[in-house]
Formats: C-alpha cells, structure tokens, sequence
C-alpha cells in the first residue's frame, strides 16, 4: 500500500466518522486554548495534516567545492529547499481532501542524517482548518502562528497568506590566520595571535553571508505572495566544525613506503644480501625521521595547525500576512471565552 493511499484511507475514515454522527469530529495539536480562540476567529478545525519528505544530496553536488573555497554549497541548499516544498505540498494535499481553507499551527522539524551520509529531513505538522467565508481551494494557506496568535491577528484584520521559508547552507575554508587563531600549538601559544582576545572575522563574515542569502531569500518568497511583511518568525541555527590535517595524507604515504622498506629489509636478511639490507636499512632511518619530523613540526613548530572548517546552516521561517478582506465577525459561533461571572 503507497503512501497516499494511506493517507487517503485515513482522511476518508475521518470524514466518514463526521458524516455517520452528524457531530463535527476532528483531529488537532491545538491546546485548549487555541482550539477555542480559533472558533472565536470564525474558523473551524477540522484535522490534523502531516506531510514528510527525505532528501538525498548527490555525491558530486554535495562535495564539489568542500574543503577548497569559501561560499554556499549550493547543493545542500536546493535540498533543503526541495524537501520543505515537498514536505509542505503532501501536508496541504491532505489539507485540501478535508475541504479546509488554511492549516495554522504548522511546526517544521528538520533533521540531517550526518556529513557523510548527505540525506535531510524535513516533516510538516499543522491543524487544518475551515474557514466558511473562504471558497473552497486545493492549495490552503499554511502558517506557523499558535491559535492564540490567529485569532489576534484575525481581531486586527489581517489574514496570513502562506508560510514564507530562507535556508542557506554555507562553508567557511579556514584561511592560515583562522588556523593560527584556533590551533593551540606551542609556537601560536607562545609567539602567534592567540595569545590575546580577538575576533574570529573570517567565521562571523561566513555566518554573516549565509544569514544575508537565507533572509533575502525569505523575502522574495514575501514578494512572490504580494504579502504585507511576515510573523513568527523563528530562526534556526547550526555550525558543524570540520576538522582535517592534510599532512595525514602524507603521513600516511610514508608509512606504507616505510612498511614496504621493512618487507625488503626481511627478504634481504633472509637472502644474505648485504647491500641490499644496509640500503633497506637506510632508507628505514630516512622514512622514520621524516614521520617524526612532521609530527614534531606539527607539535612545536607549526604555526597553523590542521584545517578546522566551519559548514553553517541558517534558515528563517515566517508567516506572510495581508489586509483581511473577510469580515472579522464570528459567523460559527458567539463569544466562547468571557463570561460575565457577576451582575452590577
């Protein structure tokens, strides 16, 4: 059974439920509270809606250019993107079977499944609502806004049109005076910058590039809908450090070459080759003194240190709004909330 015929069977189970009891019966992740600031609102909930989607980053995208410049790994933020579409899409696809008009109380959850592996997550979870002066549609709107933020936003006369999204994912390639400033080797400790206060600029300068690129992008989306400005926004933040010494690869060079010098070194003892084991053995004395060279360089003298690079993710997400052109009185029901508890 696919994905949307479960769906379909479970939406329709709903409605049937609603249609033999003749009683309004729903699903929703609102409290109380919001449940009933949203009726207050004119609007009625009527099911909770999920859309997901996993996303995998291909290899070639997401790695050219890693580990060698600075700048946005265009990849990883088309992924990003593309999966908040998708995931967004199904929600307001099982929005639409139910006959609603919006979906409030929409929560994003975004998760990535490692540096190596290249898969991102993202899941949409919101309350499907209809609102009765609305003609039908079968794309509702989406926002993020609690009920209690709904209703007061329906009270002042405005309407969201949409959930407005900026991502970027952004690399910072460590340059020798980043390098410097957070490797502790001796030499930095002693003689280099690091031994006074001072400001990382190349990584505020790459967090301050990938947050310009995702808010712009946020308000294109804005634009798009020809929406007033945007709500709610909530800003999501990550920085995984890379860490690597490319003088490993070298390291690691030698130590084969040395084991081969040491295989040769045996098949000469055991031949009785003289002159073959003393150029065996000199080239051990040679192999070794570069390994614990460059280990020794790397401890006292080194100046820069291994490569510590910075992958920024940063993404913004908001609710569009606009005038309401629906008139704010309650149609579905009179005040739920206040009561008058005593009589002047």
């Amino acid at each position: 059974m696919g994905l949307w015929e479960i769906a379909h069977r479970r939406l329709d189970a709903q409605k049937r439920t609603t249609t033999k009891s003749g009683k309004s019966f729903f699903t929703s992740d609102l409290s109380t509270n919001e449940y009933l600031l949203t009726r207050e609102a004119g609007c009625e909930p009527i099911g909770l809606v999920i859309g997901t989607s996993f996303y995998k980053v291909g290899f070639y995208g997401y790695f050219r250019g890693y580990r060698g410049k600075t700048g946005e790994i265009a990849a990883l933020t088309h992924a990003q993107i593309t999966a908040r579409e998708l995931a967004m899409s199904r929600m307001q696809s099982e929005a639409a079977i139910l006959g609603a008009q919006g979906i409030i109380g929409v929560r994003l959850h975004r998760k990535t499944k490692g540096w190596n592996i290249g898969i991102v997550e993202f899941t949409a979870i919101g309350t499907a609502i209809r609102i009765p002066e609305l003609p039908p549609t079968d794309k509702p709107f989406t926002s993020n806004l609690s009920g209690q933020e709904f209703w007061q936003l329906r009270q002042a006369g405005y309407s969201p049109v949409g959930l407005v999204f900026g991502a970027c994912s952004y690399y910072v390639h460590s340059d020798r005076t980043t390098r410097a400033l957070m490797n502790s080797t001796i030499w930095s400790l002693v003689f280099g910058k690091s031994r006074r206060n001072q400001e990382l600029t190349q990584l505020t300068q790459g967090l301050q590039d990938a947050r310009e690129l995702a808010i712009m992008r946020l308000t294109d989306e804005i634009s798009q809908l020809n929406a007033t400005g945007a709500v709610g926004m909530q800003i999501e933040q990550r920085e995984e450090v890379i860490t690597y010494d490319p003088t490993a690869q070298i390291s690691f060079f030698l130590g084969l070459f040395l084991s081969g010098v040491f295989v040769a070194l045996f098949i000469s003892i055991a031949t009785s080759n003289s002159i073959g084991s003393l150029l065996s053995i000199g080239l051990c004395v040679i192999t070794g003194c570069l390994l614990y060279g460059i280990k020794i360089w790397k401890i006292i003298m080194s100046s820069t240190g291994p490569f510590r690079d910075l992958l920024i993710s940063f993404i913004a997400i908001g609710t569009a709004i606009v005038e309401d052109k629906v008139p704010t009185k309650n149609p579905v029901s009179q005040t739920m909330i206040f009561y008058p508890l005593a009589q002047p």
